[in-house]
This record gives C-alpha cells, structure tokens and sequence, in this order.
C-alpha cells in the first residue's frame, strides 16, 4: 500500500531564516503576520485581542531549616550582619559554604574581627625614625612594663612607646640579626653575636665572619646560622656545628620552633626549602640532633624570608611571593597551603598573638605600608582544618608611608603590635587612640544571576548612640563612586530604606562602600557598623503578552472585500506555524496596519473549529488563537 507524501512548506534547516522572516503587504491586506505568515484577523467583542504584561518572578519553594531573606517576596534582598570572613570575595552571592555571609570585598583601615561590629582600627606612630637603606630589626620584650628593642645600621635602642634608650650593645658594624631569650637580646653583625641584658651594655658572645648571619632563640637555644651553616651556640659562647648544606652558596634566613623540632629556611637561587632539627629527649636535657632533615620544598621561583610558628601547630611562611599557612604533621614536616596572600614585593616580616598572623604588607595598603591580617581561628572552607584550608584575613595597621615592611614583633606582653619598614623607622601600635578614617568595600551584589538589576534602596545599621561618622556611597560597574549619605557623631538620622541615587539604570552588580571616621572629640571611638542590607528589582526589559484570534480558513474576505483562499488551505497553512511552534525559536510578530514589529517567541496556540466542514472537507477552518511572548522592543516601524 503506497503512502500519500506531502512535501513540507519549508524545511528545518530553514530555523533561522524563517526567525527572521517578515512580511510585505502585496494586494491582500492582511492585519498581521507571524514568522513571515500573513493572517486576517478574527477579532470580535466575542474574540477580544489582549496585551498583558508576563510575569517575571516565579513562586519561591524555601526548603531551608532556618528561613532567611531567600522567603521573603517582593524584593531582591542581599545583606550582611558580620564581616569575620574577611576580605578577598569577589561576588557577595550565595554558596555551598556560605562565605558571602560573612566576607567582603577589601577594607583599609576597618577591623572585622569581632562578631557583627565593623569599627576603625588603632593608629600607629613612627617611633624610631630611620633613613637609611639597612634592614630595621625590631623584637618585643618586656621587664614589667611593655618594650621592644630596634636595631638599624649599627644603632640598637630600646623603646617603652613613650621613652628611647640607646644601648652600647658591643659592636660597631652594620646589625644583621636580633633576637630574644626574653630578658636578654642577642645582635649579630659580621663579626659577632653580641649578648646583653635589658638596655644594658653588651658583650661578644661567638664569632660570625659573614654578613649572611641569622640569630634565633628557639627552644630554650640561641641558633646561628652562617651563609649555609648551621650552628647551635651555648651559653659560654661555644658553636657546635650542626648542618652544612652540600650546596656552599645556600643562605639560610629563619628558624622557628615546633613542638618536638627546630625549623630553619633559606634557599639557592630560586629553590628554597625548610629543614628540621629534631630533639633527643633520652636524657635528662633535650639535645639537638645533627644533621637537617628536609621538612617542606617550596615550589620553584618561591623562597621563604622568614617563618614563625604558633600554637604548636601552624606556621606562618613569608615569601618572595606572599604569604602561606602551614601545619606540622605528626612526622614533625610542614604541610603548606595555597598562597594566601599575594604581594609582588614579597613577604618579609611575619608575627603573632591571639589567634592572628600579622603579616608584612609591603606597599599594599593603597600602595602604603603596614601589616596584614590572618585569623587562624576563622578557616574559609568547612570541615576538619587542613593544611589546603585558605583562612580569613584583611589589611590592618597603617604606617601611612612606602616601603619595604622587614620585621614586625609583639609590644612586650601586650596586644599591641610594632613593626618596622625600610628606610622610614620603627612604627608602634597605639594603645588607645583610633584611625583617622577607614573603608570597607562589598562583593559585587549581582543576586547569581547576569540579568540586570533595579537597585532601590540601602539599610546599613549602627549604633543608637554613634561617635565619630559612618557614610554610605555605591560603586558601579564603571567605576563611578556616588555618595548617598553620610550621618555625622551625634545625628539621628537613620540609614534605613534609604533611596539610592545612582546608578541611573539597570547594571549586572553594585558594590557598597562603607566609610567610618574617628569621633571629633574621643580620638579612641569611631563610627561603627553592624550590618547592612540592599534591594533591588529585576531589571530586565519586561515582557508583554500578546493573545490574539487569526481567521483561518479556505476561503477569507480581507477587509476591502477581496476574497483570498482555496480548498486544504486551512491545513497547509495549520501544518506551517505548528511547525514555527514546534521550533520554539524566536520570530517577528507584525501589526501590518500600525507598522510595528516585535521579535516574539509562540508560547501557546489553540485552533477552534465550531462548525462542520462542508462536502469533501470543503470551506474548513475556524479561529486559531495565539499566545505570544514579546522578547525584544520594537524592531521596526
């Protein structure tokens, strides 16, 4: 039995041809046309033509243990009640760990770190002034009221943070080294290590001979290391060597202790390296083990400067190229993370109290001077802490000036920091008294979606009694910064659904910038922040509904009375759009009388019959009516 085949009106490969297809009025005058086919119109008080605007927000299924501003309707609503997270997020949007919650964009001058409160940090000073280019070693001590020693040139002092004292500390060269046992600080030029108690005088204790020198007293033991040897210096001044490196132009640089190990770093050329010294506990005193046993390879063209340990179990590494978090394994060897921070200038200066890292940042603090830091207790990734963990951190003090930060340390026993930078002198943490000012910058709040937004309106929360100034501005993708306000110490005005003037149209993201300011007549309070929420509406140009009856039919009067049609036409040109339909690609929609023209997408289509063909299917047709979705504005006209 021989099938009857039909060719099809146009072919599929024709998608984007017929998309783009129009129509041109010739002779009959068709109402409209879609894809490129004309249609008469069938519109009466029964077949009413409607145009209605589509909905572009669907229902919300919240699933979540605890609701949060994802239930909410109407607004997009983005916010934030703490910043411990600390900086570095590019997009303030949800994610599996929730780290937009609590992180930002970058900040200057601001300290995150307790539980929903942004306020300004403590100012520093320059206590120590310094204009040469040698290294300024500065190390904490204390003897019942908080110090710490400064060594530059050949110059060694000791500063209470109120009075100097310069020390006749033995030597005449250029300081390389300086460390503490707690009471008594050891310098080291090139000649010798020099030992001393408090700011008295001092006296040589070993001989050195090189200008690579370092000194460390780590695990009740001063360490030396000479170019690439190391030695263990007792307390008569006797060297017992304990490493050589087989490489002879390797330079150590550090040690640091651990729990049952000493750690000393260096490097050739671009290769650096840790390597451990490990304690024999078998007598009645530890004794140091000869000979380094490698405890962690860094990658090639990355060196260590200094290291630090803490809390028996992290390490602090400063590098050429930043700094890493490490831990010691259980073998005594250090398992580094991913570099935490990057710094074209490297990482030369690394402390610790609390649970932080204060951490050199040379030249990256709006390309000024002064520390980062790292809070151990805040690691950004959930699950047991691993070496691969990345931990928060943010820019911190400020020296206001350029240069290379080379050595930081405690302020005795206090929470107070000191560090010094190259060329410019030693710089200490106030007590007391605040910042001038400072800033912090948001993610860029795009709600995860690329569609363009309608920004509303901010609320940023502060205390009811502010001191100092909080002020509120919003940066666009362009770069432009817009101040929307600014509430001054002492004013009641609340930053609460406040209008926002700029940007004028819909963009991709927004960023808030909020700014503090120290109190006008309390140099030791500031504006302060507790948290801070955005609205926004989709921004997309909105779409419209078109639902309208064509008349389809063999045999049609245009509206001149002109007769169109054959017999099967109603079938052909019903198999012709269902074929646009089933495509489901965009076509042109065409007001033939007003000259409009949209690009639409057929969403739906019914076709009513109401009456019986006449004899062998003769006059067949009826109403087809069309849903039509508008996806672009007009593309003619």
């Amino acid at each position: 039995m021989a099938g009857i085949v039909s060719r099809l009106p146009f072919s599929f490969s024709e998608r984007s041809a017929e998309a783009a297809a129009s129509y041109a009025l010739e002779g009959v005058q068709y109402a409209y046309a879609v894809g490129g086919m004309p249609w008469l119109t069938a519109i009466s008080d029964e077949r009413p033509m409607t145009r209605a605007g589509a909905p572009i927000k669907k229902e919300q299924f919240d699933n979540q243990n605890i609701p949060g501003e994802q239930s909410l309707a109407s607004w997009w609503l983005r916010s934030q009640q703490t910043f411990i997270g600390g900086a570095g997020l590019l997009y303030q949007d949800p994610s599996a760990d929730n780290q937009y919650a609590i992180r930002y964009g970058d900040s200057v001058g601001v300290n995150p770190w307790a539980n929903g409160e942004l306020s300004l940090l403590r100012d520093t000073s320059l206590r120590i002034a310094d204009g040469t280019a040698d290294k300024h070693h500065v190390v904490g001590w204390s003897d019942g009221t908080d110090r710490f020693w400064s060594a530059v040139g050949n110059v060694l002092k000791s500063d209470t943070g109120a009075a100097t004292t310069t020390i006749t500390w033995g030597g005449a060269n250029t300081i390389r080294s300086l460390t503490s046992d707690g009471t008594r600080y050891y310098a080291a030029d090139n000649v010798s290590v020099y030992r001393g108690t408090g700011a008295g005088a001092g006296a040589a204790l070993c001989a050195t001979g090189t200008t690579n020198v370092v000194t460390r007293w780590v695990k009740g033991r001063l360490m030396l290391a000479q170019d690439n040897l190391v030695y263990e210096v007792d307390n008569a001044g006797v060297k017992t060597l304990k490493f050589t490196h087989l490489n002879p132009s390797f330079v150590f640089t550090d040690f640091a202790e651990g729990t049952n190990a000493i750690y000393a770093s260096g490097y050739a050329g671009s290769q650096g390296a840790i390597y451990k010294f490990g304690l024999d506990t078998t007598g009645a005193v530890p004794t140091l083990s000869s000979g380094g046993v490698l405890a962690a390879q860094l990658p090639r063209g990355e060196v260590v400067n200094c290291l630090t340990t803490y809390l028996g179990a992290f390490v602090g590494l400063g590098t050429s190229r930043g700094f890493r978090v490490g831990q010691i394994d259980d073998n005594g060897d250090i398992q580094y993370g991913p570099l935490l921070i990057t710094n074209g200038a490297g990482c030369k200066a690394v402390a610790a109290y609390d649970r932080f890292f204060f951490v050199g940042a040379t030249n990256a603090i709006e390309s000024d001077s002064g520390l980062y830091r790292v809070d151990l207790g805040q690691p950004l990734q959930s699950g047991d802490v691993s070496p691969s963990v990345r931990f928060a951190y943010a820019t911190d003090l400020q020296a206001h000036v350029t240069g290379e930060v080379c050595s930081a340390t405690n302020f005795g026993n206090s929470d107070r920091i000191a560090f010094a930078i190259v060329g410019q002198g030693a710089y200490l943490e106030s007590a007391s008294t605040l910042e001038a000012s400072g800033y912090l910058t948001t993610g860029r709040v795009r709600y995860n979606t690329l569609e363009p937004k309608i920004f509303k309106a901010v609320t940023v929360r502060t205390p009811t009694s502010l001191m100092g100034s909080v002020g509120v501005s919003v940066l666009e993708p362009g770069g432009s910064e817009t101040s929307i306000l600014t509430v001054s110490q002492g004013g009641a005005q609340a930053i609460e659904n406040v209008i926002l003037a700029a940007p004028a149209s819909a963009v991709e993201w927004l960023q808030l910038k909020m700014s503090l300011t120290r109190s006008t007549t309390d140099t030791t309070q500031g504006g302060e922040i507790n948290g801070w929420q955005l609205k926004a509406m989709p921004g997309a140009v909105r779409q419209r509904i078109i639902t309208i009856p064509f008349s389809c039919y063999d045999k049609e009067k245009s509206r001149s009375g002109q007769m169109v049609g054959r017999e099967g036409r109603t079938l052909a040109r019903l198999s012709q759009f269902e074929q646009l339909f089933a495509r489901g690609d965009a076509v042109s929609f065409q007001d033939l009388r007003s000259g409009e023209s949209y690009l639409v997408v057929i969403d739906d289509y019914r076709f009513e019959q109401k009456a019986q063909p006449g004899a062998n299917n003769s006059n067949y047709g009826g109403v087809l009516w069309v849903e039509l979705r508008t996806i672009a504005d007009v593309i003619t006209s």
